[in-house]
């Protein structure tokens, strides 16, 4: 990755209008790392999307996007283009705070990016120093404002060189929305800024479905430790095992209540998957290599999934009283930690 510009702008919900700054960033070692950390941050999250700009031909900041990538001495008008753009949205909702607004002209293997930043503002703690009568008054004051680190950036956009029919135009970050289970409830940073719509693709499901199973399982069955075992095993086997899921096909061989089975499909259509979706393998290859259990008399075990999922080394007992014995199997050696 090859940092090649970086403006930052101030958008200050209090003032009149945001500072726009004039001149491109002076490049540096620690700036050039800065930003190739969020980006590849923001690339290797869990919650990136794809998504499609809404009023393809007259979209503000895929136009000015486009722009800046095929004549990068439009860089500074056209993320002041973009930078005007956000704080007018920021000055009409009350829920939109006060931020820089940062840009970078970068490229991956030839291909040219535009990266649209958002840096919260997160308060800072530091000393004041006062001599009184030849004595020092040391303080701790916090009325300074800070950028978060590389790792704490909630909202971004990724743009590239993109088509009206292509499957997608950008990539989005949007740390909130993707938290928040009410699909009704929009994103401004996503529908007013960047006027735009994720991306419903096989990734987005394969993940929806194993987060919302997981949780299902937990909250349906909790009281059933060793059917809860087994349709998660079921859970695993079916992503890394078939190319597709097929609900109503999951449903029928994991669940054997028929109001349950109702309460999972029900649940599954509320998160938006209907019937039946591709696996991503790719993201089943890394997330599915862990497990870790937490169990109410005090034990954390972790490990690997293939040894969970092998009954030599792992396995689950039910007990009349509707306890389990968790058995670890042909141990010959440990350590303490």
């Amino acid at each position: 990755m090859v940092i090649h510009k970086y403006i930052i702008h101030v958008l200050d919900r209090n003032s009149e209008g945001p500072i726009l700054n004039d001149f491109e960033g002076k490049n540096n070692i620690e700036v050039d790392k800065f930003f190739q950390k969020i980006i590849n941050r923001a690339i290797k999250d869990d919650d990136l999307r794809k998504a499609v700009f809404k009023d393809y031909n007259d979209n503000i900041i895929k136009n000015c996007c486009e722009q800046i990538i095929y004549d990068d001495d439009t860089f500074v008008h056209n993320s002041k283009e973009i930078a005007s753009y956000l704080f007018d949205i920021m000055k009409k909702y009350e829920d939109i705070d006060s931020c820089d607004l940062a840009m970078c002209l970068y490229s991956v293997k030839d291909e040219k990016y535009v990266g649209i930043v958002k840096l919260d503002y997160k308060k800072l703690y530091t000393h004041s120093i006062e001599l009184l009568d030849e004595k020092f008054n040391i303080q701790i004051i916090s009325n300074e404002i800070g950028i978060p680190d590389t790792g704490r950036q909630k909202q971004c956009a990724l743009v590239g060189i993109n088509g009206i029919n292509d499957e997608f135009h950008l990539r989005l970050l949007d740390k909130d929305s993707e938290k928040e289970e009410d699909p009704e409830k929009k994103s401004r940073f996503i529908t007013e800024f960047l006027n735009a719509e994720k991306v419903t693709d096989d990734k987005f499901n394969t993940k929806t479905f194993k987060t919302t199973a997981d949780n299902w399982i937990t909250n349906a069955m909790g009281n059933n430790i060793k059917k809860a075992e087994d349709v998660r095993s079921l859970l695993n086997y079916t992503l890394k095992e078939k190319e597709e899921v097929d609900i109503e096909q999951f449903v029928e061989k994991s669940i054997d209540d028929d109001n349950l089975k109702e309460s999972f499909k029900e649940l599954m259509v509320d998160r938006g998957i209907e019937t039946n979706f591709n696996i991503d393998k790719k993201w089943v290859e890394k997330k599915l290599k862990k497990r870790s259990i937490k169990t109410d008399n005090g034990f954390d075990i972790k490990g690997n999934l293939v040894d969970f999922e092998d009954p030599m080394k792992y396995s689950v007992r039910q007990n009349e009283d509707g306890t389990v014995d968790i058995i670890i199997k042909n141990v010959s050696f440990y350590e303490e930690k």
